[in-house]
């Protein structure tokens, strides 16, 4: 019987079916992956040898290649790097808020994810964060953009109506649902500036903790 013309199965193909499965059904089960893939789930292990670590790291690299930035533009201020490389992380894992519990349970390790990380370090580092800040400054940027990423899949309406319209969260949930555009959104930019606003403070050296 002679070969296929193209191999069935392929690394790409089950780091796609894993994370279509994840926006799905918000898990990440290797033998239901196999069945809708039409092979075994030693057939996933020849092309994936890590499993299901593997598979997650992969789609780590998938959201990375495709939207976390590596490169820094001619004149770019390192919080127009931090604001373009936050926007593009944050859309990445909004469209599929599913996988943020997973990336968050194990060890960073695509190249493709650690070259845009070592692109961010060396802007802060260049623009006078220390060693001794500079992880815990990439901490609370990651921690900051991953938690946003779920907010954009949270309901539109995340805090119900308590029915007091004296109440200070119903104004201001009623305000808030009266404004055009994407909530989310909105908090995004404006944690983002108030970060970028705390990081800056940090680096001038007056905002070191005694």
């Amino acid at each position: 019987m002679a070969r296929p013309a193209k191999p069935l199965l392929s690394r790409e193909a089950i780091l796609r079916a894993a994370l279509a499965q994840l926006d799905a059904t918000g898990t990440l089960a290797l033998p239901a992956l196999a069945r809708e893939l039409g092979v075994g789930t030693s057939s996933l292990y020849h092309h994936v040898k890590g499993g299901r670590e593997e598979v997650i790291e992969g789609i780590r690299g998938l959201l990375s290649v495709s939207a976390m930035p590596s490169d820094r533009r001619p004149g770019e201020t390192w919080r127009d790097f931090t604001t373009r490389w936050a926007a593009s992380y944050r859309a990445a894992y909004a469209a599929h808020p599913a996988v943020v519990p997973l990336m968050t349970a194990q060890t960073v390790a695509h190249p493709a994810t650690l070259a845009s990380y070592e692109t961010l370090a060396e802007v802060l580092h260049d623009a006078g964060f220390g060693d001794q800040d500079l992880l815990h400054v990439v901490t609370v940027l990651d921690s900051f953009i991953l938690g946003s990423a779920l907010d954009a899949g949270a309901p539109v309406e995340v805090w119900a109506d308590g029915g007091d319209p004296d109440s200070a969260l119903s104004r201001a949930r009623g305000a808030t649902l009266a404004q055009p555009g994407d909530r989310s959104e909105r908090a995004f930019r404006l944690g983002l500036e108030s970060l970028l606003a705390g990081l800056e403070h940090l680096r001038s050296g007056s905002g070191r903790p005694r």
